[in-house]
């Protein structure tokens, strides 16, 4: 049944309906010439529909004549129709030839890289190293080895536990999985010494096996002599040993800020302007060259890869940038207003540079000092952070 209804699409084939009183003998006429009447249907008893052969439809009409039957057309359909019908548009016909073959070229090559599973590791770094090792966007799909990419990754790169490259359609999907840095592991019977990771005031030690050769109230570089893997006893004299101790250190930081109680802050006004850019490959048509009409705005970019499906995307882009316009207003802060948002800048700064939330929330104190001179206020925060400092090393 499939393979008959494809011949007929290949061959072109007609419905018609055929009306009069003789509908009888127009049916025995057509199987005596050995014409088929495809899905024949009865409505009533003067008229019919069917599908017959475009090969066909000279014969049908000659016999509708005979049998004093009105024929009509009602549809037409298969590939003789479609050339027939677009065989004067032969630039349409050869356009829809050159999309497809532009189409089919474009994807041999990949046109987007998806990067998953890193967390630590620059998205921007992952691409440099895969660039470097041939996976680049228009590389051809068949010349990229990615055992081999993912192998010299493995490789060179000692904080990437797993890469895999999935190459779907027109897109390279980078999947990797980053290794957890595992602690050296000294084994107790080896000798070893303690020496400080950062530079800070000793606080506090507890040596358990060793010699300390620092005091309470020392200061001490990173990489200093903590605890020395010796120790010397009334009849065994001096021996080495596998240093053990808890050693703490303080580090004391100040960061302070000043600021007006006037200042001039940026609101959105709401006005919004659209710029519309097209990117074929490295090739950029601007829709908008003239400069925006706003004097101060932020601007937001927002890129859409043109892509069928999924994983088939192709090397054009369109480009959309919203100017938001901004304006300047004055503002007055009172005292405690002013405060609150020094210590947040000040704090949000002392967070992200030193890594506290690494850090147990007990060993960090913290003292503000408030200054306001009338027209500025001055805020001073000290915090003093205690941690453990101490790391074991081998002695050879």
């Amino acid at each position: 049944m499939l393979f008959q209804k494809i011949i007929m699409f290949i061959l072109g084939y007609v419905n018609i309906s055929v009306e009069g009183f003789f509908i009888e003998k127009f049916i025995n006429a057509c199987k005596s010439k050995d014409i088929v009447l495809q899905n024949l249907h009865l409505e009533n008893d003067s008229l019919l529909k069917a599908k017959v052969l475009k090969s066909d439809f000279k014969d049908i009409v000659h016999i509708s004549k005979k049998t004093k039957c009105k024929i009509k057309i009602e549809r037409k359909n298969g590939i003789p129709f479609f050339v027939n019908k677009y065989r004067r548009r032969k630039i349409f016909a050869i356009a829809i030839c050159v999309i497809a073959i532009l189409i089919f070229v474009l994807t041999r090559f990949i046109w987007n890289i998806d990067i998953e599973g890193n967390e630590n590791i620059e998205e921007a770094e992952i691409i440099d190293m895969i660039n470097k090792y041939g996976i680049n966007i228009g590389t051809r799909k068949n010349s990229i080895n990615t055992q081999k990419v993912c192998n010299l990754i493995m490789i060179e790169r000692e904080d990437i536990a797993w890469i895999g490259i999935n190459i779907k359609g027109t897109n390279a999907i980078v999947s990797i999985k980053e290794s957890k840095r595992i602690p050296e592991i000294i084994d107790r019977n080896e000798i070893c010494n303690i020496v400080a990771n950062k530079s800070a005031q000793i606080d506090k030690i507890i040596v358990r096996n060793g010699t300390a050769k620092v005091n309470v109230g020392d200061y001490v570089n990173q990489g200093d002599l903590l605890v020395e893997g010796m120790m010397e006893g009334t009849y065994t004299g001096t021996r080495s040993v596998h240093a053990d101790a808890d050693v703490y250190g303080e580090n004391t930081i100040i960061k302070e800020k000043k600021e007006s109680f006037v200042q001039n802050e940026t609101i959105f006004s709401g006005k919004k302007e659209k710029i519309y850019e097209m990117c074929i490959n490295n090739f950029k048509i601007n829709f908008n060259k003239r400069v925006s009409k706003f004097k101060n705005y932020d601007t937001i970019n927002k890129n859409m890869k043109l892509r069928f499906f999924s994983n088939y995307y192709f090397p054009i882009e369109m480009k959309i940038i919203t100017n938001e316009e901004i304006e300047m207003l004055e503002k007055k802060y009172s005292e405690e207003e002013l405060k609150t948002k020094i210590v947040k800048e000040i704090e949000d700064e002392f967070e992200k540079e030193y890594s506290i939330s690494e850090i147990e929330e007990e060993n960090i104190n913290r003292n503000e000092e408030i200054t306001n001179s009338g027209d500025e206020l001055n805020v001073k925060i000290t915090y003093i952070i205690r941690e453990q400092i101490g790391t074991k090393v081998n002695v050879n």
